[in-house]
């Protein structure tokens, strides 16, 4: 009889409580359910979206491989075309999927080919969105560079020192320092230029068991001539 009343007294503790906790504990279970289904429903939204991307950059690159093949050619009428279906697949890359990596090789390759057609300021202004919108320091630190060039082909030589001076290149560092050789060598100061061709040996040899990159000492060779 004991036994009994005391399986009385649990039953109706444990009613109680769920009159008292119930409507919270099904409403911890409901958002705990929503959680886990907004999590794979946003997880898979993203694989979908980076698949997409994916797909779109590869577009990008086939029109940029067909520009070249016409360029080469020297076929005007279709590398036009092509320039124009590459220009609208890198922005429609770019606005869709921006935040995505892919966009951002986009706005790269849509730099390269408008250095290519000698409109600087488009590659200057597609490099700068690339470096404001990558999540990867590699990736920015490579845009710079790409930057640093355009401004200095636009004789903005200050901008394009300035550019370089702005990060910290880690194992970029020899490719800073030559085209800050570049720089120079186009400012008409050789003796600048002849320190960076140095500097950036020095750092090339370090990365690459005491052997600097051949272009390196030709061009630091070539100022050493001139020097004479």
């Amino acid at each position: 009889m004991d036994v009994y009343t005391t399986e009385e007294q649990q039953i109706e503790a444990i009613k109680k409580w769920w009159k008292t906790n119930g409507n919270s504990v099904l409403i911890g279970i409901a958002l705990a359910i929503a959680a886990v289904l907004g999590w794979q429903t946003w997880s898979q939204s993203t694989q979908t979206n980076r698949e997409a991307a994916a797909v779109l950059y590869g577009q990008v690159v086939e029109a940029a491989k067909l520009a070249e093949q016409h360029r080469l050619s020297g076929n005007a009428e279709e590398l036009q075309g092509q320039v124009a279906t590459l220009s609208h697949l890198g922005e429609q890359l770019k606005t869709d999927y921006v935040g995505s990596e892919y966009a951002v090789f986009g706005a790269m390759m849509l730099g390269k080919e408008a250095m290519l057609a000698g409109n600087n300021e488009a590659a200057a202004s597609q490099l700068q969105w690339a470096m404001a919108n990558t999540a990867s320091e590699p990736t920015r630190l490579i845009a710079n560079l790409r930057l640093a060039r355009v401004l200095a082909s636009m004789e903005k030589y200050d901008e394009a020192l300035k550019a370089l001076d702005s990060v910290q290149p880690g194992a970029q560092a020899d490719a800073y320092e030559e085209v800050r050789g570049d720089i120079y060598v186009a400012m008409g100061d050789q003796d600048k230029a002849r320190d960076a061709y140095k500097k950036a040996m020095n750092l090339s040899a370090d990365r690459n068991e005491g052997q600097s990159r051949p272009i390196l000492k030709f061009k630091y060779d070539n100022l050493l001539v001139a020097g004479n």
